[in-house]
């Protein structure tokens, strides 16, 4: 059967080709990129075109032909601001999808499955090493880093344990397993039958476990909704990272003078997962929060989904620095996230003046809550 078979997916695609662009505004990768072929509207009408195979309208699936269909990070941000509830992020990755069972993947993608496999052994005996004392199997609550934060971000990993004991949550264990992705860059690759047969080995991993915590966005909606949609169930519940930190800031003692942070909103968080108050509730008990002209759902994307940072790297960091200009414009400041590929992305390309932190580590710093950044060699791969 089809992918293209499912009503809704030809009634977004056709109710997108002939829309007059609402919801241009609202795309942050045709906005940084400047090119009106990456306006939703634009990638939707390629996508269609392509579906039903009109001669003489670049119907043909070749890798100029599918290009649109990777300029895009899956934020939602165009939904928002669309009559019809169209989902271009979703019906998009089901275009990737067709293009990779064609044979025709984005070029920087290539041999994408096994980069991926690649990366998880990797990670996974980084994080073993890392933090050998602190694993389990097993537990009330478990805590995912997720691929970025093991990859580049251990210093949070370590700020994250060092809150969870220094507020009595000493029995929240890392989870042990052969996983460090949940798998949602398998899906933005287009490789669905590997993300299902992936989503299925992660599911086994966390059944002993009655809840998990985890720090990247992506992979909560994953785990959460897309799991389920591939026919892979979990028996564990599954939570934000902040969802555990909020109802334990309270017992942090804050400086007596509180600094002043921005909070940048996750794209997933905001639009999918529907964390928007949990991260605020926990920096409200330790800083004066300030928000982003663009927040909450109506949050601007970083850059970092939708593998964005492989397929279109400058695009990706342009809306990196966009994201960030409003602070640095003010004069500068801390801005925290709640997202370990957000906290990379700005982190990468923060000026001088912005100091970009992960929740975690930001609750660490404002609370003097003190915690030692284990000894690691990153290895910047290509892959997610």
């Amino acid at each position: 059967m089809s992918p293209f078979s499912s009503d809704s997916v030809a009634k977004q695609l056709d109710y997108c080709t002939f829309c007059p662009k609402m919801c241009r505004h609202a795309c942050p990768v045709s906005t940084a990129s400047g090119r009106e072929s990456y306006i939703p509207q634009a990638k939707m009408d390629r996508l269609n075109q392509l579906r039903l195979g009109h001669p003489g309208s670049g119907s043909a699936w070749t890798t100029e032909s599918t290009d649109p269909l990777w300029a895009c990070t899956g934020c939602r941000h165009c939904t928002m601001y669309c009559e019809h509830d169209n989902e271009p992020g979703l019906v998009l990755l089901t275009g990737r999808a067709v293009a990779v069972q064609k044979g025709v993947t984005h070029p920087a993608l290539a041999n994408y499955s096994e980069r991926f496999r690649a990366r998880e052994q990797r990670l996974t005996a980084q994080l073993q090493a890392m933090f050998p004392d602190r694993l389990a199997t097993e537990g009330d609550v478990g805590y995912w880093p997720g691929c970025d934060a093991i990859d580049k971000g251990a210093a949070d990993i370590a700020a994250a344990l060092a809150v969870f004991d220094r507020v009595g949550l000493e029995h929240v264990k890392l989870v042990d397993a052969p996983q460090a992705c949940a798998g949602y860059p398998l899906l933005a690759a287009g490789h669905r039958d590997l993300f299902r047969w992936h989503a299925a080995r992660v599911a086994a991993s966390l059944r002993g476990f009655t809840k998990v915590a985890i720090n990247c966005s992506a992979c909560l909606y994953a785990m959460r909704a897309q799991y389920a949609a591939e026919g892979v169930h979990l028996r564990t519940e599954i939570v934000s990272l902040a969802d555990i930190l909020a109802p334990a800031a309270q017992n942090l003692a804050c400086n007596l003078q509180r600094k002043a942070v921005y909070y940048h909103d996750p794209c997933h968080h905001a639009r999918y997962n529907g964390v928007i108050e949990e991260p605020r509730r926990a920096l409200s008990q330790l800083a004066e929060v300030r928000e982003l002209a663009w927040n909450k759902a109506d949050t601007e994307c970083c850059g970092g989904g939708g593998l964005l940072p492989k397929t279109m790297p400058a695009v990706a960091d342009q809306m990196a620095k966009r994201r960030l200009a409003e602070v640095q414009a003010s004069g500068g400041g801390m801005v925290v996230t709640s997202c370990a590929t957000c906290t990379h992305m700005l982190s990468r390309n923060a000026p001088p003046s912005v100091e970009v932190a992960n929740l975690a580590t930001a609750m660490a710093k404002l609370s003097n809550t003190d915690f030692v950044v284990p000894v690691t060699s990153v290895v910047d791969d290509d892959a997610p």
